[in-house]
């Protein structure tokens, strides 16, 4: 929901990462009247009642339902007037395979719930979290989206497009820019694809999601240069792409089971 909003009680929340932005917009009265400049996917946590027009539409009351996914499409016109509005999350600056021109609301997914309602703790967080972690659930938003406005989708394509050569480039470049931050928007306009396309071809060829295999990418470069003998286990975090020793230590006890030194005594005990 863009536009002006009145009697502000808390200040939005926002993270961009590359071009995909997402904003928390906190339960209160509003009236807003704009065009929408980029496709927005929305989703409510709340119900709400209120009027509403799209596409030149004549004004009808409306009342939202709670965990309700929307999408609004690139130059619709909306107005949207509530007297005590609801918490919304707005994610805009995705690519949609196959777009439609009519907008929707109150569509019901469970995977979008789980994933709103984490974007929700993420950006409430102080400070927000790092946003690759963001753009994984943004990612999945916009997958779920994408499978609401076609239900019947052949994954066979998707996993003959990713070919081994294509598999190999990808794993070039993560593999070169793995001590830095890398989104899957990255990887994708490498490719030349959008990155829900991209996504989801990934996933049908290798069974992960480009973030998990970064992630497992990640890992392998630390236990490689653990094993290798170094010593300063923060400069092994920030040459794998953790961001601290802290957050490698965490991701390895999370997917491990084991601490750095532990897994670093227990390589040289021939233990792992």
């Amino acid at each position: 929901m863009e536009g002006t909003a009145t009697l502000k009680t808390e200040p939005t929340r926002r993270v961009t990462v590359g071009r995909w932005s997402a904003e928390l917009l906190p339960r209160q009265p509003y009236e807003a009247r704009y065009t929408a400049d980029r496709a927005l996917l929305g989703f409510a946590f709340d119900s709400q009642k209120g009027v509403h027009a799209y596409a030149g539409d004549r004004i009808r009351p409306f009342r939202a339902t709670p965990n309700g996914l929307a999408y609004v499409p690139e130059g619709c016109d909306v107005y949207s007037r509530s007297p005590a509005g609801g918490e919304y999350l707005a994610v805009k600056g995705f690519d949609l395979d196959e777009a439609v021109d009519v907008p929707f609301s109150d569509r019901m997914d469970p995977a979008a719930i789980a994933a709103a309602h984490a974007m929700r703790g993420l950006l409430l967080a102080v400070p927000v979290a790092e946003p690759v972690r963001c753009e994984a659930l943004m990612n999945v938003l916009i997958e779920r989206l994408s499978c609401q406005m076609q239900s019947r989708q052949s994954s066979r394509g998707g996993a003959r497009w990713m070919t081994a050569q294509r598999l190999q480039r990808v794993d070039e470049i993560i593999e070169a820019r793995l001590d830095r931050m890398l989104t899957v928007q990255d990887l994708a306009d490498e490719l030349g694809l959008s990155a829900g396309f991209f996504s989801r071809t990934f996933r049908q060829a290798t069974g992960r999601s480009p973030h998990a295999y970064i992630l497992d990418r990640r890992i392998a470069r630390a236990r490689a240069l653990i094993a290798a003998g170094a010593e300063d286990l923060s400069a092994v975090a920030l040459a794998s792409g953790f961001s601290s020793h802290a957050h490698l230590t965490t991701v390895l006890r999370q997917k491990l089971g084991v601490s750095p030194s532990a897994l670093r005594a227990n390589l040289f005990r021939g233990g792992l």
